[in-house]
């Protein structure tokens, strides 16, 4: 026995020989299978130990490489196949000294027969091999596979290891993907596009070269199209792209504190954000959001990719918000927003203006920093939400911006608001 490294995964390496002359070309069946058993009982024990790390999985070198050295590892539970499901005939060999009784297929009653291997199949030794690879990003990888995001997080849901998830994840995918569809070529590509084309390469040798396509999305929002969204955001947008897209403040906290990356934060808010939209105004809400957070440029990416032929086509299906009321001056996440954006490093002094103590807001910027604008957000949100029914909103922040002596922020908030909620009174 030996330890050998085949495709990223340590294993024992099991090689009988015939040490004497002898006539025969191979170890009689006898021997052959005494060895197996025995090594099969003895590693099962070890397993059980409590060792972690340590599987017993029975698997075979197949021939589509020439390089011995490379070859794909293929898993084998039993020996009554002709073929792996790679297609290498390998396994008539290893059936022959190590068969461990069981009726080959043929043998079967025709009912039983599996007849059929799916294209391109992914084997188990190549699903626990990029599960071990994938880390914390492993729920988005699902969606780049095709899995809904609702599906993937139900993975996670008993608390397992990240790379069982992932593995658990995977095997759902395969076996529920058609079977019509190759299933190598859509793991390499999921691969590449998750920024693991060195393990692309590493399993597939090269044999799977055609180009990535993009399909071109439809009018509305799956979730691989809002993965390509994703994957161009980042922690300094976010949160306040949530609040373009009309998601409450609080709202977009709780997916922070659940979702340990940023990247699944960003594709937790986006879907969340997506099931509460009608499909046909999904796409300009989108749009619109990107472009009030200066995103031109994923923006107009969007809007190609859904089929929008230039960005005008967009705003004219936009859709405008329900006329709201103006009562007791309340202001919204979207006006704290807009507030923020204009404070800079003004923040913390209108914090103090406004009443709240110095170390409050400390902690917020610890919290929050960077980016300031998120940190300002969080500050005015827990002011208003300390306010009584009657206090008046609007009233109040102009003040605290007079003593701030901002006097511009002071009149764009005022003509912000008078034209938001379509007022023609006189300012407050």
């Amino acid at each position: 026995m030996s330890v050998a490294t085949m495709r990223n995964r340590r294993m024992f390496k099991t090689t009988i020989a015939i040490l004497e002359p002898s006539q025969q070309d191979e170890p009689s069946l006898t021997v052959c299978r005494k060895v197996l058993s025995f090594l099969e009982k003895e590693l099962k024990l070890f397993c059980l130990s409590g060792v972690r790390g340590i599987e017993l999985t029975r698997y075979i070198a197949c021939q589509c490489s020439s390089d011995s050295g490379n070859a794909h590892m293929q898993i084998v539970r039993t020996f009554d196949q002709d073929v792996l499901p790679c297609g290498s005939n390998i396994l008539r060999r290893f059936r022959r000294l190590f068969g461990d009784d069981m009726p080959r297929v043929q043998d079967r009653p025709q009912s039983q027969q599996v007849v059929h291997i799916p294209t391109g199949f992914v084997d188990d030794a190549t699903i626990v091999t990029v599960s071990e690879e994938l880390s914390l990003g492993w729920r988005r990888f699902g969606v780049r596979l095709g899995l809904k995001w609702s599906k993937v997080n139900s993975f996670n849901a008993d608390g397992t290891q990240i790379h069982k998830a992932a593995e658990s994840m995977m095997n759902y995918w395969r076996s529920n993907i058609s079977s019509d569809i190759h299933q190598r070529k859509v793991l390499c590509t999921a691969l590449k596009h998750h920024e693991l084309s060195q393990l692309a390469e590493e399993l597939f040798e090269g044999e799977i070269n055609e180009n990535l396509v993009t399909q071109q999305a439809g009018k509305c929002f799956s979730d691989q199209g809002l993965l390509f969204i994703c994957d161009d955001l980042n922690s300094l947008h976010w949160r306040r792209l949530g609040v373009r897209l009309g998601l409450k403040w609080s709202k977009i906290n709780k997916i922070a504190k659940d979702n340990r990356l940023v990247e699944d934060r960003i594709m937790e808010l986006l879907v969340t954000w997506r099931n509460d939209q009608s499909k046909c105004q999904q796409v300009p809400i989108m749009v619109n959001a990107l472009r009030q957070q200066k995103l031109v440029g994923l923006a107009r990416d969007v809007s190609e990719r859904h089929g929008y032929s230039d960005e005008s086509e967009v705003a004219q299906t936009a859709t405008n918000k329900k006329n709201q009321t103006l009562e007791h001056g309340c202001l919204d996440d979207t006006d704290m927003l807009i507030i923020s954006e204009s404070l800079d490093n003004d923040w913390k002094y209108f914090g103090i203006y406004l009443g709240l103590k110095r170390s409050e807001i400390n902690l917020i910027q610890l919290d929050f920093s960077p980016p300031i604008v998120d940190a300002s957000i969080e500050m005015l949100v827990q002011w208003r939400e300390r306010q009584k029914a009657e206090i008046n909103h609007l009233k109040a922040i102009t003040e605290a911006l007079n003593k701030l002596e901002r006097i511009d922020i002071k009149e764009e908030l005022e003509s912000y608001y008078q034209n938001k909620y379509r007022k023609t009174e006189a300012k407050v």
